[in-house]
């Protein structure tokens, strides 16, 4: 492409895998005490920019559902009394990071990189996911929402 010579199109792309699929998720766990979505630490009531706002959640296996037209997560600001989407996990600026615990608990993390043009204003993290029933395999969605903070 670089020479300006023509790319066939009759390539046909390959897997890391080799093409195997890898198994679907068995069931996804939490603690009695604790429901999928769950904000497990909150982000900092403000931050300047330069920092990073995160929050940890409760949260289901990523293989549920890879949210190919949708996102795991949002940056949503505070428009008068409306929330609105800011940013989502296309941005450069924000990271989502799912982590096994155990056998079958998940601990997913949203990290927001405030950058130095952002709009003071108040913003909140929503993690949304899906979550496996071990016992009829039924795939649920879930969303999780932080607490409000304030960029200056």
């Amino acid at each position: 492409m670089r020479d300006g010579t023509s790319v066939s199109n009759q390539v046909t792309p390959t897997t890391k895998s080799g093409g195997a699929s890898r198994a679907g998720v068995v069931l996804d766990d939490k603690p009695p005490s604790q429901s999928f979505g769950q904000v497990l630490t909150q982000p900092k009531a403000s931050y300047s920019r330069g920092q990073t706002a995160t929050a940890v959640f409760r949260g289901g296996h990523p293989k549920n559902d890879f949210r190919t037209q949708r996102s795991f997560l949002e940056v949503q600001r505070k428009e008068g009394s409306q929330w609105v989407t800011y940013l989502t996990d296309r941005d450069w600026d924000t990271s989502y990071t799912w982590k096994r615990e155990g056998a079958s608990y998940s601990r997913t993390t949203v990290d927001w990189r405030i950058r130095g043009d952002v709009p003071a204003g108040t913003y909140r993290l929503v993690q949304t996911g899906d979550w496996t029933n071990g016992w009829n395999g039924k795939v649920s969605p879930y969303t999780g929402t932080s607490q409000e903070f304030t960029v200056n």
